[in-house]
């Protein structure tokens, strides 16, 4: 074999080996694309609430010595929605909320899709009254809202969950997972309890910040 052919068979594995890298490339920057962004609604995801959001935040309510208030936010009747005009409209009245609640956040807060229908508003440096505020807020500006349901508009009511997350000390070791699983945990539970109650409700975990 020539030395011609032993670099024409290294510059093939070469330009293999470049064409897999970027094939690699591609798929890294899909997957942070996806495990960031929520594909319908453009919104930071359930992932990115976790692993990046987060920590950004207990990080600067442990320093300032404030908590926040998170609000899981979902839509009520979608059950009845889907049966009256068909299954497919649930990405509308999802896309809908997602732009009436961009719309409605205050400067400092943050909005996330953490999956489904459910939405959770970040309200930092929040206490008890500011949640009841944003709450009331948040509720009594969707009723005078239509939304894409078909060929035709709906009204929503919304259900909510409201938890708040203590400040701690620094240096006392927060674990940002643990704290993501038991806000998104508590958060489900007062949310799940809003709709029971016949939906259009908020409420409230307070007693854990209480303690």
């Amino acid at each position: 074999m020539s030395g011609s052919e032993d670099l024409e068979r290294l510059q093939t594995k070469i330009d293999r080996l470049e064409r897999e890298n970027e094939k690699l490339r591609i798929s890294n920057r899909r997957w942070i694309r996806i495990a960031g962004t929520d594909d319908l609604t453009g919104l930071p995801n359930r992932v990115f609430f976790s692993t990046a959001l987060l920590p950004q935040i207990i990080s600067a309510a442990n320093a300032e010595g404030q908590g926040f208030v998170c609000i899981m936010v979902a839509p009520d009747r979608l059950g009845d929605i889907n049966q009256k005009y068909g299954s497919e409209v649930e990405d509308q009245i999802v896309n809908g909320l997602s732009e009436y609640l961009k719309e409605n956040v205050e400067a400092d807060e943050k909005l996330v899709h953490i999956d489904g229908a459910n939405f959770v508003v970040i309200v930092p440096k929040g206490d008890q009254a500011q949640a009841k505020r944003r709450t009331r807020q948040i509720r009594a500006q969707v009723v005078s809202r239509h939304f894409e349901c078909g060929d035709e508009a709906v009204t929503l009511t919304l259900s909510m969950g409201v938890t708040i997350q203590p400040a701690e000390s620094q240096g006392a070791g927060t674990k940002v997972k643990e704290v993501a699983e038991d806000l998104l945990r508590r958060m489900g539970v007062a949310l799940d309890q809003a709709k029971k109650q016949g939906g259009d409700k908020v409420v409230e975990d307070f007693e854990a910040d209480e303690a």
